[in-house]
């Protein structure tokens, strides 16, 4: 959940919870308040009565028998809420009200003194102030709401760009990043520290782009040096067969640095994405090219090769990586297939599918496409065939994935 969002939640919850509570409080407030004046109301007005009957004897006297419980005690005085019914044109109506009952003794005499008042307009009136108080608040809660809302998008718009920018983010562009300015002082640091980050990941990659091509081009020329050497020394008749074959060993090791040295400045490159150029390209003509260099080892294994190729299958990609792709896979086929085994080849434009007989796996699928990790043990195997198969792939954002079923094994790459 996005922080706007999730605090745009917050806020509407929280505020929810505050109009109710006040809302409930403010009714219970004003109930109180006006039952309490309307209980002195009825006080006053049974104080009068009571005066009334005391002095001028105006009103009619009752029996107390007739009209009073035995259990109410004199001089009593208590209150309760109580229905009151009336007739209007013929209607019968119940209404609300709020009375007071009195047990007072005038003049040797126990008179109940009772007076009403409605509390319907009370109730309504407690009712529209609470209306009245609730639609103030709530039209503050969603005043302050959308305010807000409008305050947080315009303080957030420059990170939301920013981060736009951060995405586009490339070292390959060797370009400074260039964020845009806020008033915000949490995001206006924040800036600042991806510009130094920014920087500083320019300037490590240039340093390692250019250690990496130095320090290749450096070992390249001893190594080339020691070949020519090598075998200028294993054209001398002055040696003897034990002396020769150390020679040749030399001979070995140096080219095999040398291709070594050369496979890993590739990694590098294609890591460093220095491969830029994309064409469409036929992918069955680069797989049958492929198919003719290694045509001698094919024949030599008695491998069968099964083509199923789809008509003018294309993709946009370098030239040079997607040769370098095909030969990989086509290499690993035939190397770990066995005699008179089989290699089945499927091409589309989605993908390509090389499928060929093999003894199980002693390691994961996935341990295939990681550096230095190899199945065989052949001396001139590197375990850096698969692995720069997946880093292009990786560039391209390509999924290759390797299964085993019925003694084939089946390495699929989807464009």
């Amino acid at each position: 959940m996005r922080l706007f969002e999730r605090t745009r939640r917050t806020y509407i919850i929280y505020s929810l919870i505050i109009f109710i509570i006040s809302s409930t409080i403010i009714y219970v407030t004003l109930k109180r308040i006006i039952t309490k004046k309307q209980d002195e109301r009825l006080l006053f007005y049974k104080e009068l009565i009571a005066q009334k009957i005391k002095y001028d004897y105006p009103l009619p006297i009752f029996e107390v028998d007739d009209y009073i419980s035995t259990s109410l005690v004199k001089d009593t005085v208590y209150y309760k809420d109580t229905l009151f019914y009336s007739v209007v044109n013929g209607v019968e109506k119940r209404e609300l009200y709020r009375q007071l009952t009195s047990i007072e003794s005038l003049h040797n005499k126990t008179y109940k003194i009772i007076t009403r008042d409605s509390l319907v307009k009370n109730q309504d009136f407690i009712l529209i102030i609470t209306l009245s108080v609730g639609i103030v608040v709530l039209l503050l809660i969603i005043t302050v709401y959308y305010v807000n809302t409008i305050i947080m998008k315009n303080a957030w718009l420059p990170f939301h760009k920013n981060l736009e920018i951060l995405k586009n983010f490339s070292v390959e562009s060797n370009q400074p990043i260039h964020l845009q300015a806020t008033d915000i002082d949490e995001f206006q640091q924040l800036n600042d520290s991806l510009k130094k980050l920014t920087d500083k990941i320019n300037s490590d990659f240039n340093n390692l782009k250019e250690f990496t091509e130095n320090a290749s081009h450096e070992m390249q020329t001893p190594l080339a040096i020691m070949q020519s050497k090598s075998e200028q020394l294993m054209q001398s008749e002055n040696l003897d067969q034990d002396q020769i074959q150390q020679i040749k060993a030399i001979y070995l090791a140096v080219q095999r640095l040398s291709k070594l040295n050369k496979t890993l400045l590739l990694l590098s490159k294609i890591e460093n994405r220095q491969f830029k150029e994309k064409e469409p390209i036929l992918i069955n003509d680069i797989v049958n090219k492929h198919l003719e260099i290694y045509e001698d080892f094919i024949e030599n294994k008695k491998i069968t090769i099964n083509k199923n190729f789809t008509l003018n299958a294309k993709i946009e990609a370098n030239p040079l990586l997607l040769d370098m792709v095909i030969s990989n896979l086509l290499s690993n086929a035939i190397k770990h297939n066995l005699k008179n085994g089989n290699i089945d080849i499927l091409t589309t434009d989605l993908f390509i599918s090389f499928s060929n007989t093999g003894k199980p796996l002693q390691l994961k699928s996935d341990a295939l496409f990681v550096r230095f990790k190899k199945e065989s043990s052949a001396s001139n195997s590197f375990g850096l065939g698969l692995a720069i198969v997946k880093k292009v792939c990786d560039n391209y954002n390509w999924k290759i994935n390797h299964s085993y079923t019925e003694n084939q094994h089946n390495i699929t790459l989807y464009f």
